[in-house]
């Protein structure tokens, strides 16, 4: 099974559906054998309680069927959420095959010193992540996000971490590009095409689309 957590966007259910329908962590969400969360609220103040229903959510299948694997994905803050999640379950005695986050931040009010080194339990992670490129910060000053800095940037024990960066902005990255950026087309589609073939090195039947 995956659980997937998208990241901020707008606070009603239907504008929040239609701005993250596309994004990737939709997609994945609805993919089979796939629980989907929306993300955090501005302030962050709802990661912790995410990443207990992320949780449950495992728990909860595993409690139907032991078999199969556990893996987690996650954008902006969902990613941050999906990362702790991950140290929750290793208390349980519950390994997660794979990791896949889309440029994971840590905006959160509590709890900041949980995300950033990913747990043991974790055997493979693939992070996608914005590159730190002040040319296109200057040129997008606003949409670049660029006040959002990584976190899960290392993995504890002996699994495998994969990295890449785009010039793009942090939306882009996530699968909800601007309109206006022109980097963020072509972003899309690079972050579908690198991430796809982590997906299939781990066994996960999914095909991301920008």
């Amino acid at each position: 099974m995956i659980v997937a957590i998208d990241g901020t966007g707008p606070d009603s259910p239907g504008d929040y559906a239609k701005e993250m329908g596309g994004s990737f962590c939709s997609q994945i969400g609805r993919t089979a054998n796939a629980t989907y969360f929306r993300g955090p609220t501005l302030t962050g103040s709802e990661t912790s309680a995410i990443a207990n229903m992320a949780v449950d959510a495992v728990m909860a299948a595993r409690d139907k069927a032991s078999t199969g694997e556990v893996m987690l994905a996650g954008y902006s803050r969902g990613g941050c959420a999906a990362i702790i999640a991950a140290r929750r379950l290793k208390v349980r005695g519950v390994g997660v095959h794979s990791l896949f986050l889309f440029d994971a931040v840590d905006m959160q009010t509590s709890e900041m010193h949980l995300s950033q080194i990913i747990s043991d339990n974790v055997r493979m992670v693939a992070h996608v992540r914005t590159a730190r490129n002040l040319p296109f910060w200057i040129r997008n000053p606003v949409k670049s996000r660029f006040y959002f800095y990584n976190t899960g940037r290392y993995l504890a024990g002996s699994g495998s971490y994969d990295t890449k960066s785009f010039v793009c902005s942090h939306g882009a990255v996530g699968g909800v590009p601007w309109l206006d950026i022109k980097e963020d087309a072509g972003c899309v589609l690079a972050v579908a095409e690198w991430m796809n073939k982590r997906f299939e090195s781990r066994g996960l039947v999914v095909t991301l689309k920008p």
